[in-house]
């Protein structure tokens, strides 16, 4: 299993300035002991980490601005030589990261768009869990439930509710939820409290702002159930709730440093694309028992500044073992002042470990009533992602009709980062993904990747579905 290091990086400042950091020791095996760093001319690279000042080039700490930086003579973490085309200067050798918007790469992957790779993924890990210490995730039934008007347009903020259609068993509905800006949730029969019996329920559709409902008796043998709303408008949300929910315990510094840098240029992308849309902005870290504390919040504010400040302040520390806090940082995030009509609700989940087993179910359960609240969660994977998160946070943007996100190493900073079990996915810069998935938050519909942000292609990703070399959908995974 993945070694956790302890390492920590103090708080950065903002903007595109180089942020200033002061490393403690890292644990893991083979590196630098207790309160230790590499020197100059001393080897570094994954778990060793060069002291203030000096920077990882070619396997070597060098002084920031010294020989051999900038020169594109390091190997690209995406495997070819010299630095990943169109990242900044410096950016290739792992380890000794230049703090500033647009370095971290990511891919991103949609399971509702690729059932078959998600249930492989959660078969072969729920075999592998021989002892049962992780949640059982049986989808049973997955169905998308969308609400239209007349003109085939998606309703937001409507209510749906699913009961069965057996009046004796209507009382309490399997699920009601309010629809995103693209008209959707989604329903699955088992996970939602039905039993494998039931084949036939009661939908119910209520337009936005109340009403008499829409109902239709549907069967459960189908992927897909479409409900009409007579004369209701389709309309885009005018508000933005962005949550962050970040690990702060040691392994995280390079990433906590590198949200700090670019939630500006996160910002600036989000307004450029929707320039009338009031945004607000939360952030909640979290750490584990031992450490200076399990969790920070703060509420949302509409102040960029204000949020950038709280931000700033954070650091990474502590953590010790694998498994974190996650449980208790989702149960505040379900309490942040999340507002409701005309908003699209978005959090991005930023950590590298699971929960603590005994509280895996609490952590579903957060990211249960999160969805309740129309909160669309994308995880962002760090470094050392080992399977346990990934079951999780995966399942956490299936429920939520989110992607999961993950980093990756075309950007040869940092930590290395695990390879997902997943068969196809564009790589991009971080800041231009998360954008990205915000505005498809605000527009109603998915938004890909421009073909020229694409840094590096795996697999054969066509409008995030996985074909395989038939063009038909991939089902296995790799």
């Amino acid at each position: 299993m993945y070694e956790r290091s302890d390492c920590a990086r103090w708080p950065a400042f903002l903007g595109t300035m180089v942020l200033l950091a002061t490393l403690c020791g890292c644990n893991s095996i083979g590196g630098p002991g207790e309160n230790e760093c590499a020197g100059a001319d001393a080897g570094c690279g994954p778990g060793v980490n060069c002291c203030p000042g000096l920077n990882c080039v070619d396997g070597t700490c060098v002084p920031v601005g010294g020989e051999g930086e900038d020169e594109g003579e390091n190997s690209a973490a995406a495997g070819g030589e010299g630095e990943v085309e169109g990242l900044p200067d410096g950016s290739s050798g792992v380890g000794g990261p230049v703090t500033e918007p647009g370095v971290l790469t990511a891919g991103a992957f949609d399971d509702n768009l690729n059932l078959g790779v998600y249930e492989d993924f959660v078969s072969l890990f729920q075999q592998a869990d021989a002892a049962g210490a992780w949640p059982a995730i049986d989808l049973g039934r997955r169905i998308i439930i969308s609400v239209v008007n007349e003109s085939g347009e998606p309703i937001g903020d409507a209510r749906v509710v699913v009961a069965p259609a057996d009046p004796e068993q209507q009382a309490q509905p399997l699920i009601d939820l309010p629809t995103r800006a693209d008209g959707r949730v989604v329903f699955s029969t088992i996970m939602d409290g039905a039993t494998r019996q039931q084949t036939r329920y009661t939908l119910n559709a209520y337009p936005p702002g109340g009403g008499e409902p829409v109902g239709v008796s549907v069967l459960s043998d189908a992927d897909a159930w479409e409900v009409t709303l007579p004369g209701a408008n389709s309309t885009l949300p005018t508000r933005l709730d962005l949550a962050f929910v970040v690990d702060a315990t040691g392994s995280m510094a390079d990433e906590l440093d590198y949200l700090t840098a670019e939630v500006a240029a996160i910002a600036a992308g989000v307004g450029q694309r929707h320039p009338t849309v009031n945004t607000r902005y939360a952030l909640v870290v979290y750490r584990d028992d031992g450490d200076e504390y399990l969790t920070r919040t703060f509420d949302f504010t509409d102040s960029l500044a204000a949020f950038e400040q709280d931000l700033a302040t954070q650091f990474a520390q502590g953590g010790g073992d694998y498994p974190e806090a996650m449980h208790l940082a989702l149960e505040e995030a379900q309490g942040l002042s999340w507002r409701t009509s005309e908003t699209a609700r978005v959090l991005f989940l930023i950590a590298d470990a699971p929960p603590h087993s005994e509280f895996a179910q609490r952590t579903l359960d957060a990211v249960m009533a999160l969805r309740s609240a129309g909160v669309a969660v994308y995880p962002v994977a760090a470094s050392g992602v080992a399977d346990e998160a990934e079951y999780l946070m995966r399942t956490a943007a299936l429920f939520t009709l989110a992607e999961y996100c993950f980093l990756t190493d075309d950007a040869g900073v940092g930590n290395p980062h695990a390879e997902p079990h997943i068969p196809c996915y564009h790589v991009e810069r971080l800041n231009d993904l998360m954008v990205r998935e915000i505005a498809s938050e605000l527009s109603g519909q998915r938004i890909y990747p421009d073909p020229q942000d694409v840094l590096r292609t795996v697999g054969n990703p066509v409008d995030g579905v996985c074909l395989n070399e038939e063009g038909l959908p991939e089902s296995q995974q790799q």
